[in-house]
């Protein structure tokens, strides 16, 4: 049996994760330096993410390590299984190549691990259409292999609220300095090639929406709308596109990601046929 293992930034609920077959390996984050605590399913950051939002600044993350990759793909070997591992963009994290330290000391051809060159909702699509073809009865290699295709397909938008999360980060790529979000200008950005660059600017949340649902409707596909702390935006948003007949599914950001990105940020994800 292949089992798939991501990490949390694909913020599966905890009976997503059961349905997919899948195991999540936790990122990390700190508060100011001292506590270290696991990223756990997104259903189950209820809690802990009213604590996150407006403090980001007090908050610092961590790629998921090396050693809990290994301790999970040995036990999932040792039950006779095989892995495919599906990990957040190694251009916006350490976690890749974690995972492919992982495989090479476990030197075993039966886990593969898969960059998907993007994070959330598109990895959350990608975990979903692997399932798929699992279930189809592809073999491993050939399940790897359409992941390698459709990361391609996958398409992420998204605007935030503040750029000073993001450029603290460190994994912005090429978006322009000058972008800032004074004068209600908010930024609307794009994960390309794995990595964040601009896409356009917004004046208002009008015509944030106005934006984000453009980029949906030109792919008249089913769509995640994700966010953290930024639900009425996220119903909005998706109304209007379930009026365009558009499939929606609205998700939630979980600790690491709004670290990063702040709260109030709003994406669209999507896998192209």
């Amino acid at each position: 049996m292949i089992v798939l293992v991501t990490d949390s930034t694909a913020y599966l609920t905890r009976q997503e994760a059961k349905a997919l077959g899948a195991t999540q390996v936790p990122m990390n984050y700190t508060y100011e330096g001292r506590t270290l605590y696991s990223e756990g399913f997104v259903d189950e950051e209820a809690a802990v993410l009213p604590a996150v939002f407006g403090s980001e600044e007090h908050y610092s993350t961590a790629q998921a390590s090396l050693a809990a990759f290994l301790s999970t793909m040995e036990d999932i070997l040792r039950e006779g299984n095989q892995v495919l591992c599906l990990t957040i963009s190694s251009r916006l994290s350490g976690t890749y190549a974690n995972a492919r330290k992982a495989a090479q000391e476990l030197g075993d051809d039966r886990v593969v691990v898969v960059d998907t060159k993007t994070t959330a909702g598109a990895m959350y699509l990608l975990l979903k259409r692997a399932r798929e073809w699992i279930n189809e009865g592809l073999s491993l290699q050939e399940v790897a292999a359409r992941v390698r295709e459709a990361r391609e397909k996958t398409r992420t938008f998204f605007s935030v609220e503040d750029m000073a999360p993001l450029r603290k980060s460190g994994r912005l790529g090429f978006v322009r300095l000058s972008v800032s979000t004074i004068l209600n200008i908010r930024p609307v950005l794009k994960v390309a090639s794995g990595g964040v660059t601009t896409y356009g600017l917004a004046r208002g949340r009008h015509e944030q929406l106005r934006i984000l649902k453009d980029v949906v409707q030109k792919a008249r596909a089913p769509v995640v709308v994700q966010h953290c702390h930024a639900e009425s935006m996220a119903n909005q948003l998706s109304q209007s596109l379930r009026e365009e007949n558009i499939p929606v599914e609205i998700r939630l950001l979980g600790p690491v990601l709004t670290i990063h990105l702040g709260s109030g940020c709003l994406s669209v994800a999507w896998m192209e046929a």
